[in-house]
């Protein structure tokens, strides 16, 4: 190896500008191959399977298609849909001629705190609830006419609260609807908040005494009977589901989805004869009863042990097909 450039003792005349500008000269040794020309088939096939897929793409997005989709319209499809023709669900609430009621008292009074608690006084109301119970009156508005009309009326000391009061009076409820429940001896069957959202439900105080009369206000609570007087279940109805022992068995909304799906008290029967109603929701049954899925088709199933992994769109399906 030659030493003309190495810098050692041995030679000092090592000269760095002539070692650069020879290296600098050299050929370099790299050299870069051509890749071969790409088979010209070979491209105008990755170029059309391209221009498909993107024709593809513009296709499903335009006609807003998953790709199943698109499958089964082209294809075919193995899956079976099932049409249920429910009829039109009409909640026929009976006209009930509701008296008009008189307007609660306004507020009017115009002094501070101490003139009320005067007021109150004067009216021979300051025996009844705390200092701060009166505060609470005044600071939510409710006048003492209010008041007087509740005592009148031997509310307030045995059945009121003065948060009750409150309540009442925020709420709109007059005394003829607070009297009708007392000359119904239902006043004590309610709560305060019960008597507010049956008022303000709408629900009648004959709906209410029908109920009661039927013995029905100790299976429902307010908010059931306010879910049944809106969704029109007759007293008839519940004397039937009463009759055949099914009160108990289904709950207020199961009963209202029953009757506005017109599901006969004879389909129940059957259902309960042979032990399914505990195997059906009361949405199975409303839709089993309004596909036509007959009792025996029912037990059919149970006879070839399929029922257990049918739900009861399973069944409405096999017995559209089978008819």
């Amino acid at each position: 190896m030659k030493t003309k450039y190495r810098n050692s003792e041995t030679d000092p005349d090592f000269d760095l500008d002539e070692y650069i500008r020879e290296k600098s000269q050299e050929p370099d040794n790299v050299a870069f191959q051509p890749l071969p020309p790409e088979d010209a088939d070979g491209t105008m096939f990755k170029n059309a399977v391209l221009i498909f897929m993107v024709f593809a793409a513009s296709f499903l997005w335009y006609h807003d298609w998953s790709p199943a989709q698109a499958w089964s319209s082209v294809f075919g499809s193995d899956q079976q849909s099932v049409n249920v023709n429910i009829p039109d669900i009409n909640i026929n609430i009976p006209d009930i001629d509701i008296p008009e009621m008189a307007p609660l008292p306004d507020f009017n009074f115009e002094g501070g705190f101490a003139d009320y608690l005067v007021a109150i006084n004067d009216a021979g109301l300051d025996d009844i609830y705390s200092n701060s119970g009166y505060q609470a009156l005044y600071q939510t508005g409710v006048p003492i006419e209010y008041l007087e009309q509740l005592n009148e009326a031997a509310y307030l000391e045995n059945d009121f609260s003065y948060s009750a009061v409150i309540g009442l009076y925020n709420s709109g409820v007059p005394m003829d609807y607070i009297n009708g429940l007392n000359d119904l001896n239902l006043l004590d069957e309610f709560s305060y908040s019960a008597i507010i959202g049956l008022y303000n439900s709408g629900v009648s105080l004959d709906y209410i005494s029908s109920l009661n009369e039927a013995g029905y206000l100790d299976d429902f609570s307010y908010s059931a009977i306010i879910g049944l007087y809106n969704g029109g279940v007759s007293i008839d109805y519940l004397n039937a589901l009463s009759e055949s022992n099914f009160i108990d068995q289904f709950s207020y909304s199961a009963v209202i989805g029953m009757y506005n799906g017109g599901v006969s008290i004879d389909y129940l029967n059957q259902l309960s004869e042979n032990n399914y109603l505990d195997q059906f929701s009361y949405s199975a049954i409303i839709g089993m009863y309004n596909a036509g899925v007959t009792v025996d088709y029912i037990n059919g199933l149970a006879e070839r042990d399929l029922l257990d992994d049918l739900n009861y769109s399973d069944i409405i399906r096999m017995y559209n097909t089978d008819r």
